[in-house]
C-alpha cells in the first residue's frame, strides 16, 4: 500500500489518494510540484502542513526550495506560521528562498511572514549574509527594498568585515537609484547634522522651560495669603485654596514639564550615540511632552486670574 501511495504521490495522481498515508506524502508532493495532489492532501488533512520530516523540513521548505510558487501559496493559506519554522540547519523557508534565488516565492513569503526574515541562521548569520554568500544579489536587493529592515540594520550589514569590499560596494549601489545619494549614509548624517544644528537650541529651550516650571511652582499664580484666617493660613497658595482641583492639574502638568526638560538636558550632555535614529526620536518625544505640559500649565494658571473664586 505504501508503495502505491508513494507512486501516486510521485505521479500526482490524486485519484489514488486514500486515508492512512504517512505524513511524508505531502513533502513528496510539494517537492515534485503536484499542485492538485497537494491540494487534495491539505483538504483532507490540513494539519499535514505542520509535519516535519527527519531533517525537520516542512512541506513549505521543500516547495520553496524547488520554486513551486502555486504550492507555496496554498501551503501559506493553510498555515502561514510555517514561515518561522527552521530545519535542522537553522533555516526557515525565507532563508531557503533567498539562498536559492527564488524571487517570486520570496515575495509571497515576505507578504505572509515578513518578520521571519529577521530570524538569525546558524552561526548567527542573517538572511542578508546568506544572499551574499550564495551570490544571490537580486534576492538581497529584494529584501533590502521590500523587507522590514531599518537604516541602522542595513548600515551594520554593509560594514560587515566578513564581506569583501567588492560585494559590499555592490550592495550599497544596487539598493539605490542611479545618481541618488546613499540612503543609509544620508540617514545617519542627517541625524548628526540635526543634532549639531539644533543641540544648542534644544538645551537653551529645555533650560528655559525648566526655569519657567521651577518659578511657577514656587510662585504659583494668584500669589500667597498674607494673613491667617479660619479658611486659610499665611504663606499658603491662594490658587490651591480657591481652586483646589484646578491647582492639582496645574501642579501635575508643571511638574511633568519640569522633569521632561531636565531629561532633555541630561540626554544632550550625556554623550549618548547621536548617530542612532532612536536617540533623535526620544529627544523629539520628550521635548513634545515638555512643551505640551507647560502649555497646559499655562492654560490652567489663568483660572485664578480670570474666574471668580469658590469663596472670598
Amino acid at each position: 500500500m505504501e508503495k502505491r501511495l508513494y507512486n501516486a504521490t510521485k505521479n500526482g495522481d490524486k485519484n489514488e489518494l486514500i486515508c492512512g498515508y504517512p505524513e511524508t506524502l505531502l513533502h513528496v508532493a510539494a517537492m515534485l510540484g503536484h499542485y492538485d495532489f497537494t491540494d487534495e492532501l491539505l483538504i483532507q488533512m490540513p494539519k499535514l502542513a505542520k509535519e516535519l520530516d527527519s531533517p525537520r523540513r516542512s512541506p513549505l521548505h521543500l516547495a520553496v526550495g524547488k520554486g513551486h510558487r502555486k504550492i507555496v501559496i496554498r501551503l501559506l493559506e493553510v498555515n502561514p506560521d510555517m514561515c518561522f519554522i527552521c530545519d535542522i540547519d537553522g533555516r526557515n523557508p525565507l532563508h531557503i528562498a533567498a539562498m536559492k534565488g527564488r524571487l517570486a516565492v520570496l515575495r509571497e513569503l515576505l507578504e505572509a511572514g515578513p518578520w521571519a526574515a529577521l530570524s538569525p541562521m546558524a552561526q548567527g548569520d542573517t538572511i542578508l549574509h546568506a544572499c551574499v554568500r550564495w551570490n544571490q544579489l537580486e534576492a538581497l536587493k529584494l529584501l533590502l527594498t521590500e523587507g522590514i529592515w531599518d537604516e541602522e540594520f542595513r548600515d551594520e550589514f554593509a560594514k560587515d568585515e566578513s564581506l569583501s569590499d567588492t560585494i559590499r560596494s555592490n550592495i550599497l549601489v544596487s539598493t539605490r537609484e542611479p545618481d541618488q545619494p546613499n540612503a543609509i549614509s544620508e540617514a545617519k548624517r542627517s541625524n548628526v547634522d540635526w543634532l549639531k544644528g539644533k543641540g544648542h537650541n534644544l538645551i537653551l529651550v529645555a533650560s528655559l522651560l525648566a526655569d519657567m516650571a521651577f518659578h511657577a511652582a514656587v510662585n504659583p499664580p494668584g500669589g500667597f495669603w498674607h494673613d491667617n484666617d479660619p479658611s486659610h493660613r499665611a504663606g499658603h497658595s491662594i490658587f490651591a485654596d480657591t481652586y483646589p482641583n484646578t491647582y492639582t492639574q496645574f501642579l501635575m502638568s508643571n511638574t511633568f514639564g519640569f522633569k521632561a526638560s531636565l531629561i532633555i538636558i541630561q540626554l544632550l550632555i550625556s554623550g549618548l550615540p547621536i548617530r542612532r535614529k532612536l536617540f533623535k526620536r526620544v529627544l523629539i518625544a520628550v521635548m513634545s511632552v515638555a512643551i505640551v505640559a507647560m502649555g497646559f500649565a499655562y492654560a490652567v494658571s489663568l483660572v485664578p486670574l480670570t474666574s471668580d473664586p469658590a469663596y472670598p
